[in-house]
């Protein structure tokens, strides 16, 4: 057996891995930036798009009109309703608008309630 081999052996593999690794973070970081920069730069023309729109409206902007409340059913919190809401505004880019919140009659929501609480 020759020690100063499997040595070597180890070592060279454990410089390459660590050498891989940081070529590799290099690379992603490099596409980050390259990534960030298309972005910045399509951002940088919507702006600029919209800047002489923006000049060209009058100073007094109509009020957008609100959409008109859900109809919510009897024992649902408002924080629930107002949480559903965001949610719905987040995920939709305000293009959609809650109409009612009712309670569902899901038994898979019950068998899924009933199977995470069962005592082992």
């Amino acid at each position: 057996m020759n020690l100063g081999y499997d040595v070597i052996v180890t070592i060279t593999g454990i410089v390459l891995v660590f050498l891989i690794l940081v070529l590799l973070m290099a690379i992603i970081t490099l596409e980050g930036k390259i990534f960030d920069a298309m972005t910045g730069k399509k951002a940088a023309k919507k702006a600029e798009a919209a800047a002489p729109k923006a000049a060209a409206k009058p100073a007094a902007a109509k009020p957008v009109a609100a959409a008109p409340a859900p109809a919510v059913e009897a024992g649902i919190p408002g924080e629930v309703v107002a949480a559903i809401m965001a949610a719905i505004s987040a995920m939709g880019n305000g293009k959609y608008v809650l109409k009612a919140v009712r309670r569902g009659n899901n038994n898979w929501g019950k068998a899924g309630v009933n199977d995470t609480t069962a005592p082992f």
